[in-house]
């Protein structure tokens, strides 16, 4: 297996600056000047034009080029009646400006904003018969029934249900009378009696409900005789009794699945019920990334492997066993999760938890906006088609245009954003895995491991336009845009681990897109940013609504990195390198995903022995992993809107008393300067889930 470390990634996949067009006065050279400042990279306009006017004019050019005085061209739809127009040739700002200011005053026109062409860089879960009529005085009833048993009828195809099985034989006389079946009484202390099963023609019954694990329940039996039209009940039997057991339930986890050296193995105690009704011996494995496999074996609920390797994160798996079966615990085979400290650590977010109730449905689809994704062992299997929304064939780097404006297609794969001197960074791949890496025998987890990812590509070698995305946001949350096929799998939740490295203001395009997904239960999820500034200033997690994520390191504290402030909502681990002393041996602590071992174009492995993973840090980290809670959420409640999720992730947040930036000890989450250093907390998966499952809109 193939760990490369690769360069710490600061700022995750950065847009260049892009604000809004300003409404600009020519007599005023201050407001002149904002408005050429907004004009910077400006490649085109978004137009929004009034009802009934058609994009392109009579004459075959863009709607509204005459009122712009410049030459547009390649006019194209991007959802929610916006038309991306580009420049037929590149402008200085102070000429796109007036060009914005021309067209502004076109009556066609009802909303224009700058189109920017954005710079890249990394943003690194049987009905018995009726009762014969009451005895007549006239009849005398049977003897009492016979050699009454009751036994366990413990069933291997339901090994968590109560069974028990009564038989009995024939009474001794009948007194005259015909048989006609016999009555089943039951009493939880052999002295009050109800009815368990009125009549049956057989001499032996199979009881399944009612019961109670380890519990002792008694029963007797009586004979139902008649002689023409009288019925008689006979005597009571002599009562037997039996408690029902069954296999063992499977053991919970205290927090984490993953221990070190000298620490516990340490699991919830289980009650009679859980224990199956009878004795239990629990055996506990330890088992390192390198295969080095300690055990040890309780009647307790904890226990200590021995011989364990100094610093090294063992994986734990816990067997409870008893004389009628073994349950395991929630079993992770992933060699390299003991390394994935942001799983299972105490200011992690406590996916072992919420994997106790589900690891995600592939019903949901978590759609991934970034440089599109390579092909990699872990991941086959998991996703469904995406698209490849780059506009310039320049930065797609794709091959599949001649230098054509529009090279929209649908092959998301990515095929390097390497620059000169630097490495491609494959970050969408990276962040794919976080997500929804397959939980098999081969690397990393995913948060999600049952969920479905779809790649979409807005970022390539010269990054990705702000209309790009836009049209990107409106596909992947199912609505129509013109020239691309519709999507067969519309997503649940949007993964935006992208930002700018400068102050950006939301633009009204993207913020109608993402405001048109929200309220269509479509939940999108972005990255705070990486420049240890304001929140507010990096587009687009800027933008509402979505759920902004700043990261935290190991020891909770806020990643020396990561935004702040008011437009932070929640946190989640992103990595801290400088905390790597705290954290488990080989994470440096920082976050292990999925990779491509190439270093400008990809390289499929040629094995699976060979797949690629790397050690990466970024607000790019923290954002797919609140989006696999999301997606675990919607797996438990598909009926849940984008504000109920929002809610239940907000009040569900890791209450932590640690002396850390994020949680001062009385417990409340620290500010600096002012500024709330990680939103309400950090996520807590197990929590979110549970929570969700009883959340009342």
């Amino acid at each position: 297996m193939f760990l490369r470390r690769i360069a710490t990634w600061l700022v995750g996949a950065l847009f260049a600056a892009t604000s809004l067009a300003s409404v600009v006065s020519p007599a005023s050279a201050s407001m002149q000047a904002v408005a050429v400042k907004a004009a910077q990279g400006a490649v085109g306009f978004i137009v929004t034009y009034q009802d009934g006017v058609a994009p392109i004019a009579a004459n075959g050019q863009p709607t509204g080029e005459n009122f712009a005085q410049v030459d547009l061209t390649s006019s194209h739809d991007i959802g929610l009646n916006m038309t991306a127009v580009r420049f037929a040739k590149g402008l200085t700002p102070a000429d796109a400006a007036d060009a914005l200011e021309r067209i502004k005053r076109d009556p066609r026109v009802k909303a224009v904003q700058f189109d920017h062409q954005l710079s890249f860089g990394a943003q690194s879960l049987s009905k018995s018969p009726a009762a014969p009529q009451a005895t007549s005085l006239m009849t005398k009833s049977a003897t009492a029934v016979l050699n009454v048993k009751a036994i366990n009828a413990w069933s291997a195809s339901q090994p968590l249900a109560p069974r028990l099985r009564v038989s009995w034989s024939a009474p001794k006389s009948l007194n005259g009378g015909k048989l006609t079946g016999y009555k089943v009484e039951k009493s939880w202390n052999n002295k009050t009696w109800s009815t368990a099963v009125a009549s049956t023609t057989g001499r032996s019954i199979t009881v399944t409900t009612g019961l109670t694990i380890g519990i002792k329940v008694y029963f007797r039996v009586r004979a139902l005789t008649t002689v023409g039209k009288l019925v008689a009940t006979g005597a009571p039997s002599v009562a037997a009794g039996a408690a029902p057991s069954t296999a063992p339930f499977s053991p919970k986890f205290v927090s984490s699945n993953v221990i070190f050296s000298g620490q516990p193995a340490t699991w919830s105690p289980q009650s009679l019920s859980e224990r199956g009704g009878i004795p239990v011996t629990y055996q506990v494995t330890a088992t390192s990334e390198t295969g080095d496999s300690q055990s040890c074996q309780t009647i307790s609920n904890s226990c200590i492997p021995p011989s364990m390797a100094d610093g090294v994160p063992y994986t734990f798996v816990v067997r409870a066993t008893n004389a009628l079966s073994t349950s395991s615990s929630l079993e992770i085979t992933d060699p390299l999760y003991g390394v994935q400290w942001n799983l299972y650590s105490k200011f992690s977010v406590h996916a072992p938890k919420a994997w106790e109730i589900t690891r995600g449905k592939p019903s949901v689809v978590v759609a991934i906006l970034d440089s599109g994704m390579t092909d990699h062992p872990d991941l086959r299997g998991q996703t469904v088609a995406g698209y490849d929304f780059i506009s310039s064939a320049s930065s797609a780097r794709d091959g599949e245009a001649s230098g054509a404006y529009l090279d929209w297609d649908s092959n998301p794969a990515d095929t390097g954003d390497y620059t000169n001197g630097q490495d491609s960074s494959w970050h969408g791949t990276h962040v794919a895995g976080i997500i929804a890496a397959a939980q098999n025998t081969l690397g990393v987890s995913g948060i999600a491991p049952n969920v479905k990812i779809e790649p979409i590509r807005v970022l390539g070698a010269n990054g990705g336009a702000t209309s790009d995305l836009i049209a990107a946001i409106n596909w992947a949350s199912g609505l129509h845009v013109n020239g691309v096929p519709n999507n067969a799998n519309p997503a649940k939740v949007l993964n935006l681990s992208i930002g700018t490295s400068s102050a950006s203001a939301c633009d009204v395009g993207t913020q109608s897109a993402f405001r048109s997904a929200w309220d269509r239960g479509v939940t999108a999820v972005t990255a705070a940013g990486n420049s240890n500034w304001e929140a507010t200033n990096s587009y687009p997690g800027n933008c509402v609504p979505t759920i902004n994520v700043g990261s935290t390191g190991f020891s909770g504290d806020a990643s020396y990195f990561s935004d702040y402030g008011p437009g932070v909502d929640v946190s989640a681990p992103g990595g801290d390198d400088r905390d790597a002393a705290n954290a488990p041996a080989g994470s440096d602590g920082m976050i292990l995903s999925t990779l491509n071992d190439g270093t400008t174009g990809p390289v499929d492995p040629a094995s699976d022995s060979e797949a690629s993973y790397s050690l990466e840090e970024g607000t790019s980290m923290a954002s797919p992993l609140v989006a696999g809670v999301v997606a675990l959420i919607y797996s438990v409640r598909p009926d849940l809107k984008s504000d109920d999720v929002y809610q239940v992730i907000i009040k569900s947040v890791g209450s932590f008393k640690a002396a850390t930036d994020c949680a001062d000890t009385a417990g409340q989450y620290g500010v600096q300067g002012g500024y709330s250093m990680c939103g309400a907390g950090i996520v807590d998966a197990g929590a979110a889930v549970k929570l969700a499952l009883s959340y009342k809109p």
